[in-house]
């Protein structure tokens, strides 16, 4: 059962009850949506774990936040724009390391493919930590 719920209802012919036009589920993170145009039901799932942990860190401590967003029929655009602010920043990041770290530098230029996936990896973990204080625990 979903968490959150719009106030705003519409008639489903299908299940022949009214059901309300936007839902979050916070434990599958998915949004559903009853489309009034063709009277249809559609959901859309996030897998990105930041959204999740985003969620369930809202919920918790912005229940108020997440509910006016659902009502507003707003959730997906908030949840679209925040998986792509949050992928950027993590790039851009990730991205500066690589263009200033002088062991990778020298890793590229040695051709030590190794040492420079190490590197990638370990600038990825240490981005996603930065940016997730940032903008995913707010």
């Amino acid at each position: 059962m979903s968490r959150y719920k719009s106030e705003q209802t519409a008639y489903s012919s299908l299940k022949k009850k009214y059901v309300p036009l936007w839902q979050l589920d916070t434990n599958t993170v998915t949004v559903t949506h009853f489309n009034l145009n063709t009277l249809t039901t559609e959901s859309k799932t996030y897998s990105t774990d930041f959204i999740r942990y985003h969620l369930h860190f809202s919920d918790s401590k912005y229940p108020d936040r997440l509910r006016r967003l659902v009502n507003e029929g707003k959730i997906i655009q908030y949840l679209d724009d925040m998986e792509l602010k949050v992928s950027e920043a993590i790039s851009s990041q990730v991205a500066l390391w690589k263009q200033t770290d002088e062991c990778y530098q020298k890793s590229v230029l040695s051709g030590d493919v190794e040492k420079m996936l190490g590197l990638e990896n370990c600038f990825g973990y240490m981005a996603r930590e930065a940016v997730f204080e940032c903008m995913v625990y707010i």
